[in-house]
C-alpha cells in the first residue's frame, strides 16, 4: 500500500516537505524553509537559536512531528531541486533521519555550500545523480531523476517506482521548450511511464490561464532593455534571483557587448555561483568580479571611479532591508546620478512586507531620479496550460496539488475536474498533516 503524508507546502506556499509509504518504508520529498518565517526571525540577529525546535515553533521547517511513528523507517531524502524552499530546511532536519540524501548534482551542491556557510555537519551522506537517471533503494523501491525545466538548473521531476504503481512528484515546474542554460524537460521519458499511480503537481499559478513563457522570452526583454536603452554614462544595476543562473548568464552576455565589466554583489550570489562553478556548469568568475562581504562591497563600491563602465549584478530585487541594493539606496554605499538604470528582472514574491519594501526602495529611487524598468522576467513555474499538458501526457491516476494557497489549490481543482477528475475520488486537496492511503 502506498500511503502519503503531507508535511509542508500544502495549502500555504514553502516549507516543501512530503513523505511517501510504500508497505514499511518511507521517502522524504524535499526539506524546505518557510523563507519569510525564517527571515524574519533571522534578520535582525546575527547570533539567534537555529535549533529544530526552535524552528518548528516559528514554522520556518516542516514539523515532521506528523510522522514521528515514521521516522525510524525513512530509506532516503530526495531534493528536487535547489531553491530554498525544497532545500533549505535540510541542514537542520535531516539529521533527524538515518538514511542518505539524493539530489542532482547542482542541488547536492547547494546543499553542500549551504552547510559550509552555516558551519554545520550533517552524518547523512550527500550523493549526487545525474538528471534523467535512475537508482535503487532498496528491494523494492528504485528513484528516478527526470528532466524538467524550472527557474533553477538540475530540476528533477522524482518519480519513485514501486510494485503499487509509480508516485511521481512535479514540484516545481514549467515546461519551457527554449531554455537558456541546462537541460529540456524529458517529455519522451514523461510520456513513458506506465501506471502513475498519483501524481503531485506544482499549482502556484493554476489560475492563471496561460502557458508560462519560456526563459529564452525574459532573455529578449533583459537584450531590450540593457541594449536598447541609451546607456552611454550611466551606471546600470541589475537584482534577480540570486539562484537563477540562466537569467545572470543573459546579463553577463549583454555586459559583454555593452562592454561593460560585470560585479556580483552578495552573499546569496556568491554561493549559487561558488556551487555552480564547483560542479563546472558555469565559469561566472573567469569575465566577472564576485564580492560577497559586506565591508568589501562598500569598499569596492566607494572606490569605484567609472560606474558606468560596470554592470552591478546585486541582491535585493524584493526590497531586503539588509541587501546589498537597499544599502546602496538607504545607507550610501553608491551615489546615485540622474537617469542611472535599476533593471528588477524578478516579480514581488506576495506577501505584505515584501512589496512594502520594495515600494519603500522604488520611492527612493525615484527621488534619486533613477530610471526604473520592472518586471523584466518570466516565472519558473507552470501555469494552468502547463499543468493541463502535464497531466495529459503522464496521466496520472490520482492527483495532488501543492505549493499553492487555498485558493489557488481550488483553482486547481477546477482544471481536474475539466480533465475528468473528481474530488475526493481521485484528486484530493490536502493539508499538512492529513494522511491519504492509495489502494
Amino acid at each position: 500500500m502506498i500511503e502519503i503524508m503531507p508535511i509542508g507546502g500544502y495549502r500555504e506556499v514553502g516549507k516543501n516537505c512530503t513523505a511517501i509509504k510504500i508497505d514499511d518504508e518511507v521517502i522524504i520529498l524535499d526539506m524546505g524553509l518557510h523563507l519569510q518565517n525564517y527571515i524574519n526571525y533571522t534578520q535582525d540577529d546575527d547570533d539567534v537559536d537555529l535549533s529544530l525546535k526552535t524552528l518548528t515553533e516559528i514554522e520556518a521547517v516542516p514539523d515532521v512531528g506528523v510522522i514521528k511513528e515514521w521516522i525510524p523507517k525513512v530509506k532516503a531524502i530526495c531534493i528536487s531541486h535547489a531553491h530554498l524552499d525544497h532545500v533549505g530546511a535540510a541542514p537542520f532536519l535531516a539529521p533527524e533521519f538515518s538514511c542518505p540524501i539524493h539530489g542532482t548534482p547542482y542541488t547536492i551542491e547547494v546543499l553542500k555550500v549551504l552547510l559550509e556557510d552555516k558551519e554545520i555537519k550533517i552524518p547523512n551522506k550527500l550523493i549526487a545523480h545525474d538528471v534523467n537517471s535512475i537508482f535503487k533503494i532498496s528491494e523494492n523501491i528504485k528513484i528516478e531523476f527526470i528532466s524538467i525545466t524550472h527557474s533553477i538548473i538540475h530540476t528533477a521531476m522524482v518519480v519513485i517506482h514501486t510494485k503499487y504503481g509509480k508516485v511521481v512528484y512535479a514540484n516545481d515546474f514549467k515546461l519551457d521548450n527554449q531554455p537558456t542554460l541546462g537541460n529540456k524537460s524529458n517529455l519522451g521519458r514523461m510520456a513513458q511511464l506506465k501506471d502513475v499511480k498519483v501524481m503531485i503537481i506544482d499549482s502556484l499559478y493554476a489560475g492563471k490561464p496561460i502557458k508560462t513563457p519560456s526563459e529564452s522570452v525574459a532573455k529578449e526583454l533583459l537584450r531590450e532593455v540593457m541594449i536598447s536603452t541609451n546607456s552611454n554614462g550611466k551606471a546600470m544595476i541589475i537584482s534577480t534571483f540570486s539562484s537563477h543562473l540562466a537569467r545572470l548568464k543573459s546579463v553577463m552576455e549583454f555586459a559583454k557587448q555593452l562592454n561593460r565589466k560585470v560585479v556580483f554583489l552578495g552573499r546569496s550570489l556568491e554561493k549559487y555561483i561558488r556551487a555552480g562553478e564547483n560542479i563546472k556548469v558555469i565559469d561566472f568568475s573567469k569575465n566577472g568580479k564576485i564580492i560577497k562581504y559586506r565591508q568589501q562591497v562598500q569598499s569596492f563600491l566607494k572606490k569605484c571611479k567609472k560606474p558606468e563602465d560596470y554592470v552591478f549584478i546585486v541582491t535585493g530585487h524584493q526590497g531586503e532591508p539588509k541587501s546589498v541594493l537597499a544599502r546602496m539606496i538607504f545607507n550610501n554605499y553608491f551615489r546615485f546620478k540622474k537617469e542611472d538604470i535599476v533593471i528588477f528582472s524578478c516579480t514581488i514574491i506576495p506577501g505584505e512586507e515584501n512589496i512594502k519594501n520594495r515600494e519603500r526602495m522604488e520611492a527612493e529611487l525615484k527621488k534619486k531620479k533613477v530610471r526604473i524598468f520592472r518586471d523584466i522576467h518570466v516565472s519558473g513555474h507552470g501555469a494552468r496550460e502547463d499543468a493541463r499538458d502535464l497531466i495529459n501526457l503522464i496521466k496520472p491516476k490520482n492527483l495532488i496539488p501543492t505549493h499553492s494557497q487555498i485558493a489557488t489549490t481550488e483553482q486547481f481543482l477546477e482544471l481536474a475536474e475539466e480533465l475528468g477528475y473528481r474530488e475526493n475520488k481521485n484528486v484530493f486537496l490536502l493539508k499538512n498533516g492529513q494522511r491519504i492511503q492509495l489502494k
